[in-house]
């Protein structure tokens, strides 16, 4: 999907002249966007109580005309979510599928499973400065397992969870600043939307937009009239086909500008009665009607109808159908999809000096213990050797024999120039379809290009293409985002909310024409400097927690936990003596101090790839992971030289 700079920047102007607008019955997709949009992020808090059902929508009659003899499950999400600005969280979501069975021999009336036991997990960070925190919970009577999260491991899991491409919560993408799918706008991450007209639903009033989400299938939106809140979606996962339509619908009660407390951010996972009643509801109670209702829009047209009338003066109608497709048959045969132990991504076969290759990103590497490549008809693509790029993000796996059309420019420059359209395809948001994402060259460089093509993780790999002379430009890497301040001027409220932050996001693959040196790469070796890059990180973090007085959580490391332990047992004989835990304290921090330093001249002199070295992302680069131990013993050493301020500290609460 191509998000626009400019859409970002002027959200708030369209939302402000919603209001006029209305007034005057000029009301457009993007400006019922626009103001719903705004409405989410403009709040300072928001409170909401989700529900969602998976079902099997039945296109037709089964064979003989009468029922299946077992029916197709239905699955369910509830999800509680708060969040206050800047940066407090709470998101608790658990799920769980009830299966129709019939009994075997005659065919019989539909008797539900025995009651399921549900599973979820939970998800908590408070304030800027707070630890984010993961548990999940399982069907059985297992402990809560508990994950503390970095900054950015917190931010993308949120993400994943809630934006994920089968059953996301698209209400909440303004709250992370992304967009939840793909096409001509950002807003909420419809592709191709149009504004149908005004439904009755749950005896509100509400907008109803159209478009189609990054499964290629249709996703309906119910917008109510006066408050600019999201009510109700309906996703269509893919094109109808065969004898069912799987549709997701979600159900949405949310609450703005709500007075929330630091009780209401506290990391706990909803108690066994809530979880036992939550699966006791009937669908009526969850705010659902009859799967029969939904089989109007089961077969894609839209035309479906839920009650109530439509405005007189809807917007222009535009097709929910993607582009046509970029690609030549021959040349999409070479699309591969790569399958890791921790996710998916995208590769290209192609032909580098005779040889066939299958490109993609190093850093899908670095993710993947283990990798398959298939290609668009399922079968593995077996790999005989690997090579990595010296300062570029780019890999290729040597194969036997490669499929497909798709070939290199031998310069971008002279290929492309900026204002070219391209697209980026791939295995958008692992959704395990080739997706097509349209835009246009923003910039070349010496190493990189930019595009306005909103690619989103899965596409990490994909060929950048262009239309124009049918050559692959670039290999989709990575988006890169930074906040600009605007003037929000007067929100959906009327009132002026001042100065605030936006996000600007942008999109960067790297030229495979301009790579002259390779390294072989041996993926055990690979691997083992992957996991001394995560310990010395893991050490970073632990250290980070003795400076927040979190013991607790940095004694979980096996290098600090006998140093905590010995200061622990070292003030307990203090018997409250300050100016002795204050001595104590200092040699605790001189020898934590030496311990950092120490690791940093063991982690330099290993040897790694030059992808560790030169690579963009600060969990996999030896130099950034470097400055920030090094700003971490800058810290170390004040406390080593002010220990008894440290000392006062932990009296006053700030330990645990």
């Amino acid at each position: 999907m191509r998000e626009s700079i400019f859409r970002r920047f002027f959200v708030s102007v369209l939302a402000a002249m919603t209001v006029s607008w209305c007034a005057a019955g000029e009301e457009t997709v993007e400006t019922v966007l626009a103001r719903a949009e705004n409405a989410y992020a403009a709040s300072n808090g928001i409170s909401s109580q989700v529900y969602q059902r998976q079902v099997w929508v039945p296109l037709r009659e089964m064979p003989g005309g009468g029922p299946s003899r077992f029916g197709p499950p239905t699955s369910y999400r509830v999800l509680t979510l708060r969040k206050r600005k800047p940066d407090d969280w709470y998101v608790a979501s658990w799920s769980f599928t009830v299966s129709m069975n019939r009994p075997m021999g005659p065919v019989g009336p539909a008797v539900p499973a025995p009651v399921p036991r549900a599973s979820g997990y939970v998800l908590s960070k408070s304030g800027a400065a707070g630890v984010g925190k993961m548990s999940s919970f399982g069907r059985s009577n297992q402990p809560v397992v508990q994950n503390s999260l970095t900054d950015d491991e917190f931010s993308q899991t949120l993400r994943s969870r809630l934006l994920d491409a089968q059953a996301g919560f698209l209400a909440f993408s303004p709250l992370l600043d992304a967009p939840a799918g793909g096409g001509d706008t950002a807003y909420f991450g419809l592709q191709s939307p149009r504004l149908v007209g005004e439904e009755t639903w749950n005896n509100h009033v509400s907008y109803r937009v159209d478009g189609a989400n990054i499964t290629g299938g249709q996703t309906i939106v119910w917008i109510d009239k006066e408050s600019g809140l999201i009510v109700r979606t309906l996703a269509q996962q893919g094109r109808p086909a065969g004898m069912f339509s799987v549709m997701s619908e979600t159900i949405y009660t949310t609450t703005l500008g709500t007075k929330l407390s630091a009780a209401d951010f506290i990391h706990q996972p909803p108690s066994d009665e809530t979880l036992t009643s939550s699966v006791q509801l009937t669908e009526g109670q969850m705010g659902f009607g009859s799967v029969a209702d939904l089989a109007q829009y089961a077969g894609g047209s839209g035309e479906g109808q839920t009650g109530g009338s439509r405005s007189s003066t809807p917007s222009t109608a535009v097709s929910n159908v993607p582009e046509q497709q970029a690609l030549s048959t021959e040349q999409m045969e070479g699309i591969i999809f790569i399958e890791g132990d921790e996710g998916t991504a995208t590769g290209f076969m192609t032909q580098i000096k005779g040889v066939d290759f299958v490109v993609t990103n190093q850093h899908v590497l670095g993710e993947n213990k283990k990798i398959t490549l298939k290609n668009l008809h399922g079968e593995v693509v077996p790999v005989l050797q690997i090579f990595g790029a010296v300062g570029s993000d780019i890999a290729i796996m040597r194969i036997a024999k490669g499929q497909g059309t798709l070939k290199i420019a031998e310069d971008v420059l002279k290929s492309v120039k900026i204002g070219d359209k391209i697209v980026v395809v791939g295995n958008r948001l692992g959704g395990g379809v080739a997706t097509q994402t349209s835009g246009q060259v923003l910039g070349v460089g010496p190493t990189r290009i930019e595009v306005n093509a909103n690619f989103e993780p899965g596409n990490s790999g994909s060929p950048i293409f262009s239309t124009g002379n049918n050559e692959v430009v670039g290999v989709a890497t990575y988006a890169e985002t930074r906040k600009i301040a605007v003037e929000d001027g007067a929100g959906y409220s009327g009132r002026s909310s001042g100065t605030s932050s936006k996000v600007e996001k942008r999109w960067f693959g790297y030229r495979l024409d301009s790579i002259t040196k390779w390294e072989a790469i041996n993926m055990e070796r690979w691997h083992a400097q992957s996991a001394r890059i995560e310990e010395f990180r893991d050490m970073s973090e632990a250290l980070v927690a003795v400076i927040r007085m979190k013991f607790t959580t940095a004694a979980e490391n096996k290098r600090l936990a006998p140093l905590i332990a010995d200061l622990d047992a070292r003030i307990e004989q203090r018997r409250g003596n300050r100016a002795a835990i204050a001595d104590d304290m200092k040699s605790f921090f001189y020898t934590v101090r030496s311990l950092a330093e120490a690791g940093i001249r063991d982690f330099e002199a290993g040897d790694y790839y030059d992808y560790y070295r030169t690579c963009l992302y600060w969990e996999n680069s030896i130099p950034m992971q470097v400055d920030y131990r090094k700003a971490i013993v800058e810290v170390l050493k004040k406390y080593e030289a002010n220990s008894t301020a440290y000392v006062s500290r932990m009296r006053s609460g700030g330990g645990n």
